[in-house]
């Protein structure tokens, strides 16, 4: 294959040669950034390339001066209308990916073309500041491997052959590993992202701050990763695993969403058992921690619980793979009283919306006599009339709840919650909606669940005087199994529920797993380590409370210490060759014959020389013809003996007597 590729080449001049090799590692130096950045960036960069092929092909002069000016300026004012800005991830990496095209343009001599390659480099690494993701790694490592050969090729005045250049690289990229490893490990990390700006599209399928039944059932056909938990000790059990993110309070009718006004925050107390857990988020367009309902602990100086006691992170997004050290009790009680406000806030509903199901809340309510009657009463007609959980429910009228109770019986879990909560308030109990995560696939080989977006799930909570908030999940009246074993146990087995065929398959679901154990030890160990990681690493080494200075210190001395090494390698592999005794004597003879007067020429070997010295200094004639007939003997005869050698040096050392 790659004497394929060279005899292609060759059919090009040595330049036309090196630019095929520049414009292929900018190729796929820019590959990552489709998706990411305007496409007509790409496309102009793309053309520019085209062009000086073409160029370099046909023979054409390049552009003048003042044509390429004109270009590189458009290009610039072009990514200036495009994003407002010449700052950021995107507006920076167009304009690089821009500015590498227009450079090929003006490109006449090697300099020129490894500025290219550098731009190439930038380009490349960029790419890791919107995906991180291990499958990136292998195509970096080859892209950076096809740049460094490139750079090799471009100063070499005989192309170096393809397989000894990859092979060189190789040998840099291992003798470079051990450096890299030391930097990663050692370097000091810094809290919060090494870029400051996001990416400008970090949109995410996942919740809404809005639900309106329907939009959770869409939800559940993506099998996305939400976030993945791993849990110290024994997990809760199915019936405990709720993860809360958004409560919905504002309601018109049909749709729900949160409250745009500030409440005073509620005090929560543990009644039960704790988990303590980390859980690492997939990147999304929101600040929602989803955690274990309710959360007890968090690091304060990274994340706060708000007045419905969601957690969020300080940040305004979790624009990249973040975790998060948590500990949560699934049993606990509101310490505090419901605020009037807020009881009047969700206590409302629209009374020209919906009659019939207020109607019957309040038959209900007269016949239960207390509101925890009335909720289990509830409960109780969920389950036992003909209602029926599924991910395709019809859509409803403008009386949305009455339309579901009554009419298609059809439904999801927020059509349930969204009834219940309508028929709770309808008899003055204060209820609202949360929407989160139910549930978990547990993943033996790694120990820890993975979440996806169809474990997405909605649920009711309800104020009752002297236990406060209590969640109340119509789902596990309707379809408890879709609370202990999960959506694809809940859901018929007629209707379509996306990656259930696969996830029934068991050497599928062990590949699954295995894979994603990987890609979560890669996210773990090498996209989130930071300072706390760092710390655990030092402390192995008995270093309790690093300071950065001493970080400082310690890196500048393993490199030092690596650069020492590294360079006692290379002094010993290529060390002058071990000279050859008989050429040394010899080289020392020749210049004794020349401070005599008779240098040795350039053409003569070494018997011409000894003989003609001889007829040049008579009075040395006898020693000089032992002299060439012992180093005769020593060069090109049987095995010399070591006395041959001595009485050569011995020969060699008398001249001067």
């Amino acid at each position: 294959m790659s004497a394929v590729l060279d005899t292609r080449l060759q059919q090009l001049t040595p330049f036309g040669q090196r630019l095929v090799w520049v414009i292929a590692g900018l190729a796929l130096a820019v590959a990552p950034h489709f998706g990411h950045i305007a496409i007509w960036t790409l496309l102009l960069a793309a053309v520019a390339t085209a062009l000086r092929m073409t160029i370099e092909i046909k023979r054409w002069p390049l552009p003048p001066k003042a044509v390429n000016t004109g270009f590189a300026f458009a290009s610039l004012l072009g990514v200036l209308l495009s994003y407002k800005t010449l700052n950021g991830i995107d507006a920076g990496t167009s304009l690089l990916i821009v500015m590498s095209g227009m450079k090929l343009l003006e490109s006449r001599t090697a300099r020129d073309l490894t500025v290219v390659v550098f731009l190439s480099y930038f380009a490349l690494f960029a790419a890791f500041l919107y995906n991180q993701n291990m499958l990136l790694l292998p195509y970096m490592v080859f892209t950076a491997g096809l740049l460094t050969m490139t750079l090799m090729r471009i100063h070499q005045s005989e192309p170096m052959p393809i397989r000894e250049a990859a092979t060189t690289t190789a040998k840099m990229f291992l003798q470079a590993l051990p450096l890299a490893a030391l930097l990663f490990l050692f370097f000091p990390r810094l809290p919060g992202q090494f870029w400051a700006v996001p990416p400008r599209e970090q949109a995410r399928s996942g919740l809404s701050d809005e639900m309106t039944p329907g939009d959770v059932s869409d939800l559940s056909l993506s099998s996305a990763i939400a976030f993945r938990v791993k849990f110290e000790g024994e997990p809760p059990p199915p019936r405990e695993r709720y993860w809360r993110g958004p409560v919905m309070h504002m309601f018109d009718g049909r749709t729900w969403r949160q409250l745009g006004a500030t409440f005073s925050q509620q005090e929560v107390a543990s009644s039960g058992s704790t988990y303590r857990y980390r859980i690492s988020l997939e990147p999304q367009s929101r600040n929602w921690i989803y955690a274990l309902d309710m959360v007890t602990r968090w690091d304060r100086q990274r994340a706060f619980r708000g007045e419905d006691f969601q957690l969020k992170a300080r940040q305004e997004q979790i624009s990249v793979l973040t975790s998060y050290d948590l500990e949560s009790s699934p049993t606990y009680v509101t310490t505090s009283e419901l605020r009037r406000d807020l009881r009047r806030v969700d206590t409302y509903i629209p009374r020209d919306r919906n009659p019939r199901t207020i109607e019957l809340a309040k038959q209900i309510r007269e016949s239960a006599g207390s509101d925890e009657a009335f909720i289990q009463s509830v409960l109780t007609r969920f389950g036992s009339e003909e209602y029926y959980y599924t991910l395709d429910p019809p859509t409803l009228a403008l009386n949305s709840v009455d339309d579901f109770l009554f009419n298609t019986k059809r439904g999801f879990c927020e059509h349930f919650a969204s009834a219940f909560t309508v028929m709770a308030r309808s008899v003055g109990i204060p209820a609202r909606v949360v929407t989160g995560y139910q549930g978990g696939e547990f993943n033996s080989m790694g120990g820890y669940f993975i979440v996806r977006q169809s474990d997405a799930h909605a649920w009711s909570e309800v104020w009752l005087e002297g236990r406060g908030w209590q969640r109340i999940d119509p789902t596990a009246a309707i379809a408890p199994e879709r609370i202990e074993r999960g959506l694809d146990a809940a859901i018929s087995a007629e209707e379509d529920v996306p990656g259930r065929v696969l996830r029934q398959s068991a050497l599928f679901s062990k590949i699954r797993m295995a894979w994603d154990t990987a890609n979560t030890f890669w996210n773990n160990q090498v996209v989130e380590f930071g300072e706390t990681q760092q710390r655990w690493l030092l402390e192995k080494f008995n270093i309790k409370d690093p300071r950065w200075e001493y970080l400082g210190v310690g890196l500048v001395l393993g490199l030092v210490g690596f650069f020492l090494i590294l360079s006692a390698y290379l002094a010993w592999k290529f060390k002058p060759r071990s000279r050859d005794p008989v050429a040394h004597v010899y080289e020392q003879l020749c210049r004794k014959l020349a401070k005599l007067g008779v240098p040795r020429q350039a053409h003569e070997g070494p018997n011409d020389y000894v003989e003609r010295a001889a007829q040049a200094r008579p009075e040395l004639a006898a020693q000089l013809a032992e002299v060439r007939s012992v180093y005769v003997g020593l060069r090109y005869g049987p095995t010399p003996l070591p006395t041959q050698l001595s009485r050569l040096k011995f020969l060699v050392n008398q001249l001067e007597a």
